[in-house]
């Protein structure tokens, strides 16, 4: 047996208390407990007043009743048996008796500081003379008081010793196979587990590593363990974030972080990391670390992009070349079309428009989230683009019978933007008002100059509030639909949310479109929301949208993107 056993670890520090408490009532003599190098590591019952504030009150004493303790314990362990000796000190009766688990001499039991004939005075001084002791007097004193008993007495206080150790020894050793086989169990489950698990000691040495660490990183996990964890780390960037990750479980006693993870090849590979604190090293770092290897979920996740990034380059060129040719029989370039032929052609027309919309919506934010979007501004006018967009979407209204409301101000809305983008965010919000509107709804549409002051908008994402006089573009679009689910208001802006409506059968669309218009508006350096429900009926049922975004008249306005991150 190899292990570095505790007692205390084995059995519990009251139990050891109540039984020194119990031997020291029944057999009237001092008794504690020493670990194997002499040193005590229980409390001290019925000392006398000779050892506590004599013998062990110098430097010099103390280090020989140490000397006496180890010699005693020593002896004991080696002959495995009781053992009855002469102080090094005082010159007092001891005895210990070894506490031995699996042959592994783990703590002694003593007692004694008796005699079994007074000291001589003579020696008694000379004693405490090579100890250092200036109250010789009081020395003198306390070793008078030192108990007398018999041999033969003394003999059976031993021997009551020795059963006494015996069974602390079996407790100790049951308790050690029991947590044995429990390490083994333990051992078993986490090795079955796929993620790697390692333990962290105070210096950041591996103290503990599964089965999944050595598969992880390609090392044999004893090679793993009393290596410093931050060896394994990738790059900089890893050791980097592996070091602010102490300091979050110093503080809050866990955490989350990525890293890249050094392999036994030379490769790296992308890794999650979960910290947590080891609850009984509160003063300490001591912790357990999840590590979890997803390269597959990074491969997985580069693929999509690749196929999503490759299918709206690919498919952008024959959904124009379909517009184009739709564009081309309307007009009548081609020849003339009868009604009915007009009609297809008309609503095929709006169907490749649509088409055409969502294959750019996702061109525009693949490039955004690959950090390629870049915005071709140009002086505006809002009242012009809304004009346009209420044109290209008329024939998908009128399918409805939606009728599509604006009233523009006589005074032109001038701002800095990209036109065919500014475009598309209106025709994405108007067409998903005309989907969720009953059949004969209308939708109201606004645009106006606004400031600070008088739009409730912009009281929360102004940045610079020293120019509040500044005009803003604010453009709204209310229709007559069931309104947004409570709670969804943020969530409709997120890619691919296609929960809009609250009691409706609508079928939801790609959840693109409004993702693409809140990247759009931010990309703008502006703001997009929603407010829901705007309308009530005579029996007090509420339902409508309002779609709102404001644009900066003056570029050098930031607003914060706090809430609407894309």
């Amino acid at each position: 047996m190899t292990e570095n056993l505790q007692l205390l670890e084995l059995v519990e520090k009251e139990q050891l208390d109540e039984v020194l408490r119990g031997f020291t009532q029944i057999t009237g003599v001092s008794s504690f407990i020493i670990s194997p190098e002499g040193e005590p590591i229980s409390e001290q019952y019925n000392w006398t007043h000779l050892c506590s504030d004599y013998c062990r009150s110098t430097e010099k004493g103390k280090q020989l009743c140490y000397k006496s303790d180890r010699y005693g314990a020593e002896m004991s362990a080696k002959l495995k048996k009781r053992v009855s000796y002469t102080c090094l000190n005082a010159g007092l009766i001891d005895c210990t008796s070894p506490i031995i688990v699996g042959n592994y001499h783990i703590a002694s039991f003593m007692c004694g500081q008796i005699l079994y004939k007074p000291i001589d005075e003579d020696c008694a001084r000379r004693h405490a003379c090579a100890i250092g002791i200036k109250d010789l007097d009081g020395y003198l004193q306390a070793v008078s008081s030192i108990p007398i008993i018999s041999p033969e007495r003394m003999d059976a206080i031993v021997d009551f010793l020795q059963v006494i150790t015996r069974t602390i020894s079996e407790l100790a050793w049951n308790t050690y196979v029991h947590s044995k086989q429990t390490r083994r169990y333990l051992d078993r489950i986490i090795n079955m587990v796929s993620d790697g698990i390692v333990s962290i000691d105070t210096q950041g040495r591996i103290s503990m590593a599964n089965d999944a660490v050595g598969y992880m990183t390609g090392f044999n996990k004893h090679e793993i363990i009393g290596q410093d964890f931050s060896e394994f780390l990738g790059d900089d960037d890893s050791l980097s974030t592996y070091e602010k990750m102490l300091s979050t479980v110093r503080e809050k006693g866990h955490g989350r972080a990525a890293i890249q993870l050094a392999t036994a090849s030379d490769k790296k590979i992308p890794v999650q990391v979960s910290f947590d604190k080891d609850k009984e090293q509160q003063a300490h770092l001591a912790c357990v670390a999840v590590l979890r290897d997803v390269s597959q979920e990074f491969a997985i996740e580069q693929l999509k992009e690749d196929l999503i990034g490759m299918m709206t380059h690919d498919l952008k060129n024959p959904v124009f070349s379909i517009q184009k040719a739709m564009q081309l029989l309307s007009s009548g370039v081609l020849g003339t079309l009868n009604p009915e032929q007009d009609e297809v052609v008309r609503l095929s027309l709006g169907t490749t428009q649509q088409l055409s919309r969502m294959v750019m919506d996702y061109l525009d934010i693949y490039q955004h989230e690959n950090g390629e979007l870049r915005l071709r501004k140009e002086i505006l006018d809002m009242r012009t683009i809304l004009r346009q967009s209420i044109d290209q979407i008329e024939l998908i209204a009128q399918e409805k019978d939606v009728a599509i409301v604006y009233n523009p101000p006589t005074a032109a809305l001038n701002f800095m933007g990209d036109r065919l983008r500014l475009i598309r965010i209106c025709l994405n919000l108007l067409e998903n008002a005309i989907k969720f509107s009953p059949f004969g709804g209308t939708i109201h549409i606004e645009s106006r100059y606004v400031s600070p002051r008088d739009c409730p908008y912009l009281s929360e994402c102004l940045l610079d509030r020293e120019k509040d006089e500044q005009h803003y573009v604010l453009t709204e679009m209310s229709d007559q639909g069931p309104g947004i689910k409570k709670g969804a208001e943020y969530a409709i802006f997120d890619k691919f949310s296609t929960s809009r409506c609250r009691d409706s059968c609508i079928p939801g669309g790609g959840g693109l479109g409004l993702a693409f218009c809140k990247l759009a508006v931010t990309a703008h350096h502006g703001v997009i929301g929603v407010a829901s429900p705007v309308c009530s009926d005579r029996k007090g049922e509420l339902y409508g949208s309002r779609f709102y975004f404001l644009l900066p008249a003056d570029t050098k306005i930031k607003f914060q993107t706090a809430g609407i991150e894309l």
